[in-house]
Formats: structure tokens, sequence, C-alpha cells
């Protein structure tokens, strides 16, 4: 497959300094996100069985085409993997999982159990070997565990975990979402949509009872009027900036008393 890895010389634990964009802070606010929420649903759906092309749900390959998007914004530096006994960890693995991949007899639930499992297995092996990053801190005491596939997937491309947050984050835009989207689908974006299904199907999240609902109602409403009129705006520059004002100003009156 020509993969190579990076040598997972990490620290158990560190900290980092995210930066959240106004649409960032915007999106999370009116869809009753906290920060920490949406990237930790984010990491934990990164799957490098998804990645060899296993099949998987759909979150998992959302959230692993925001690995490979990123990749193409950092165009990072990758390291082979000197150890033998951590290559043939490697290898052993990436073996069994693309032969479960490639195995047209068995169910798709039955292979994601089967990929959980050897990637439980792999981690297993690889944690008396290696360091690797389990955990984030981006502040504040808030902490990001990150997963053995979340590493990897970052390993492989050659960036830190904090990039990977970090670009997902920056692409996070209601309002550019609306507007590239608003006369037909051109093209979801990874991490809308990784937003989207956090919403949808996290029951947690999902159960949450919306603070001042007469508030949605009413900017739901305008929304759909701002929609009639935006679709004979021929700008999209244009759209993405009147949309940016319009739930920038939901934003403003969700946080007003």
């Amino acid at each position: 497959m020509g993969i190579k890895f990076d040598q997972y010389e990490m620290n158990v634990s560190r900290s980092t300094n995210l930066t959240y964009p106004e649409d960032f802070v915007v999106a999370c606010k009116i869809n009753n996100l906290k920060y920490q929420e949406l990237l930790q649903y984010f990491i934990d759906h990164v799957s490098f069985y998804a990645f060899i092309g296993g099949e998987m749900d759909l979150v998992y390959q959302w959230a692993t085409k925001v690995t490979t998007d990123c990749k193409c914004v950092f165009n990072g530096i990758i390291t082979r993997i000197n150890d033998v006994e951590i290559r043939r960890i490697t290898l052993k693995y990436i073996k069994k999982l693309t032969g479960l991949s490639l195995n047209n007899t068995l169910s798709k639930e039955f292979k994601i159990i089967q990929s959980n499992l050897f990637v439980k297995n792999w981690s297993d092996e690889m944690l008396p070997l290696t360091n690797y990053e389990t955990q984030l801190d981006t502040g504040d005491h808030q902490y990001l565990e990150l997963t053995f596939d979340f590493n990897l997937l970052c390993r492989i491309h050659g960036f830190t975990s904090a990039q990977l947050l970090q670009s997902f984050i920056n692409n996070i835009s209601l309002a550019r979402e609306r507007a590239v989207n608003l006369n037909e689908m051109i093209a979801p974006n990874p991490a809308m949509a990784i937003l989207l299904l956090v919403v949808i199907n996290n029951k947690a999240i999902k159960d949450k009872i919306m603070p001042r609902q007469e508030v949605y109602k009413k900017y739901g409403i305008q929304l759909l009027r701002l929609d009639k009129i935006q679709k004979n705006e021929p700008d999209l520059q244009r759209r993405i900036n009147i949309y940016t004002e319009f739930y920038l100003d939901w934003y403003k009156t969700l946080n007003n008393p």
C-alpha cells in the first residue's frame, strides 16, 4: 500500500492552544454544542479501517475524509519506522484489516465489529513499545481523548493532532455551507457533515432541550425567507457575507438575556 508511519515519539498527554474562529463559535452556539463535544465526536469517528476502504457507517467516512483533506493543507513530512518490531506489528494488522475489507462473504456489521477488535489488538501490542499521545489539553483543564486511529492517521499523513483539529475547526461554517449549497448540493464539507451528524445521531446531544426556543422559531422562519432572496444572488462571496451576518445576529440574540 505504500503507507509509511512516523515513530510515535509522542507524550501521553500534552497541551495545545487551539484557535476558535467566529464561524466555529457561532455554529456551536446555534447548535447548542460545547466545543469539546463536537471535537471529541470527530476524534472518535476517525477510522483507519475506513481510510483503507473498509465499509463503515457514513460518520466514520466523513471524519476520515477530514484527515485526507487536511493532508492537502499541511503537506506534512512523513518519517519511516525504523523499529523492526513496530514494523512487524504494523504490517501484520494492515494485512488483517485489508483482508477483512476485501472479504465479500462477510456482512458489513461483522466486518465493523472485527475491524474494531483488530485495531484494539493492534493498539494493545503497540502500547508497550511506544508512547503515543492519548490526551490533549486544550486549556482550562479541558481534555480531549485521542484514539489510536486518530493518532495513526495523523502519523500516516505527517501532521500533528493539533493541526488536524485546527483544520477541522477552520472548516466549520454555517454561512459558507448554506451559501455554497443553496440552489443544489455542490459538495458537502466533511467537517460540516460531522456537525450535522453529531446533532442528529448523538442521543445525549439530540435529547438536549434547546434554550430559548422562541429565538430558534424566529430565526428559522427568517432563514427560509432569506434563502428565497439569496437564490437570486449570483455572487457566492456576497451570499456568504449575508449569511454570516444573519447567523452572527442569531448568535448575539442567543447570548443576550
